[in-house]
């Protein structure tokens, strides 16, 4: 009975050693939150208690850090032109903390109305035409997270004089 208690440990070693490898790997690759490490993995198969195990080491080794994984995502988000609740959102589905996001998006020190009227710039290449056009743009700015008081302002803003 002992040898299969035994045998066991020697496999859950093995598999530790593999989903540690495995980890590391995607991790070489991006940051990963702790949720999205643990759904890839258990997606290949491994067992959850190995992996909360592994994850738990490697954050401790600072291989994996919710905290960088929200500041990059912050980072990234911000460039493709989507604000601040939009990143909120998409980083509490990715199993980050609620104090952990909210850390990220104040420390980034990000012009979210500036931010706007750059994806304003981005996907519409002339000036309003009209009211419709103008509401247009103000729901276009609402589903990529700005607030309502952004995405007024920055769906009338275009800056024909300055070349954008």
């Amino acid at each position: 009975m002992a040898w299969q208690w035994q045998a066991k440990a020697q496999e859950d070693k093995a598999d530790a050693a593999k989903i540690e490898k495995v980890a590391v790997g995607l991790l070489a690759r991006r940051e990963h939150s702790t949720f999205e490490l643990q759904r890839k993995l258990s997606q290949r198969g491994f067992d959850s208690l190995v992996i909360d195990d592994v994850i738990s080491r490697l954050a401790e080794q600072g291989w994996q850090s919710d905290a960088r994984y929200a500041e990059a995502y912050v980072r990234m988000r911000v460039e493709l032109g989507y604000g601040r609740e939009s990143i909120r959102a998409e980083l509490g589905r990715r199993g980050v903390a609620r104090a952990v996001i909210q850390t990220a998006l104040d420390e980034a020190d990000v012009d979210w109305l500036a931010c706007a009227k750059r994806q304003i710039h981005r996907h519409y290449h002339a000036a309003p035409d009209g009211h419709d056009d103008q509401l247009r743009r103000y729901r276009h700015l609402l589903s990529r997270g700005f607030t309502p008081e952004q995405s007024r302002i920055a769906s009338g803003h275009w800056r024909e004089a300055e070349g954008m």
